[in-house]
């Protein structure tokens, strides 16, 4: 919990409340080539409803699950949207081994006709356990060489109403990274259950990629050394932002000259713990969304027009749930 620790638990114990501090160096796997990457973005803010069209972020999905010649493994929250379903069924007929991993909850309450349809159709579907903190990830791994993740629910608001993004890096070093924490779940290990044990560094030609999961892996305390690293600049766009550890970290630096400037969603803003109101009293420069649909991005870019301007992005909002209970991605 963010109340026991005060640094990185990377590698073993970190300082506790004790002050028992152990450090460690972690590896840096060279992945050889540069990084190939694409981003998509989901802003459609004027719209005043879902749509049966599709759209950018949509086709971009559909057409990667369509390029599917052997394995792909989904690992999902909230899955509706019929062209997916429809994707992930078609992809299962043409006999690629399609394997899912999804949250109970959403599956037998969110949204039970697009998880059942899947089950019908001969797909594996494993679940975490009901009443268990949420399975949040949404990534999927196409034959072990291209990943998709970000902040998108498989849904028809997470697609066309939401203000969402997702990334694809085509690269086998990553995918099997990914591909080792779905092997977890999908053997019925969830959250706690899990291990951190996947390469955290990775080195394409002088670009890093570090990759994190929760709540093994502890993002929080990454995301606060990244913040602490800042030095003119903290941009973010966030659904929930809670967590007090990333918080003191961001008033600290405010307090020391960087600039923060974030967007929020109203319902996250409107939470009892959200830091925004936090934020603005220490200098922040914060906005609120006034669309119909909801803020769902979880991503920050820090210095980004410094010599080391860096990006954070994933499933995880900045949430002690976010980092320390759910399965999650950073």
């Amino acid at each position: 919990r963010s109340t026991n620790w005060t640094h990185n638990p990377r590698c073993g114990t970190a300082t506790n409340s004790a002050g028992i501090s152990h450090t460690c160096t972690l590896t840096v796997t060279p992945v050889g080539h540069p990084l190939d990457y694409a981003l998509y973005f989901n802003d459609r803010f004027t719209a005043t409803a879902t749509t049966a069209d599709p759209t950018p972020i949509e086709q971009a999905l559909v057409a990667l699950i369509d390029t599917a010649t052997t394995t792909l493994d989904v690992a999902l929250y909230g899955l509706d949207r019929q062209r997916v379903v429809d994707a992930l069924v078609a992809a299962h007929g043409r006999g690629v081994a399609v394997r899912v991993v999804g949250d109970d909850d959403a599956a037998t309450e969110d949204y039970p006709a697009a998880h059942q349809a899947l089950t019908d159709a001969g797909i594996p579907l494993v679940l975490d356990a009901a009443g268990s903190p949420i399975q949040h990830n949404k990534f999927l791994i196409v034959d072990g060489q291209v990943l998709w993740t970000g902040s998108t629910n498989f849904t028809d608001t997470g697609l066309t109403l939401n203000a969402n993004n997702s990334i694809v890096i085509t690269d086998t070093t990553l995918a099997a990274v990914y591909q080792a924490e779905f092997d977890e779940m999908w053997a019925g290990d969830f959250h706690d259950d899990k291990a951190d044990d996947t390469p955290h560094l990775l080195d394409y030609d002088g670009t890093r990629v570090e990759s994190f999961f929760s709540p093994t892996d502890l993002p929080a305390f990454e995301v606060w050394d990244e913040l602490a690293q800042a030095d003119e600049t903290v941009h973010f766009a966030m659904f929930y932002w809670t967590d007090d550890v990333l918080v003191d970290r961001a008033v600290e630096r405010l307090g020391e000259g960087v600039g923060i400037y974030g967007v929020w969603d109203h319902l996250g803003a409107a939470h009892p713990a959200s830091v925004d109101e936090r934020l603005c009293a220490a200098g922040a420069h914060i906005k609120t969304e006034d669309f119909a649909g909801k803020l769902h991005h979880k991503f920050a870019v820090i210095d980004v027009d410094g010599s080391d301007p860096t990006v954070v992005l994933g499933s995880y909002n900045w949430t002690a749930s976010g980092a320390y209970d759910n399965d999650e991605n950073t």
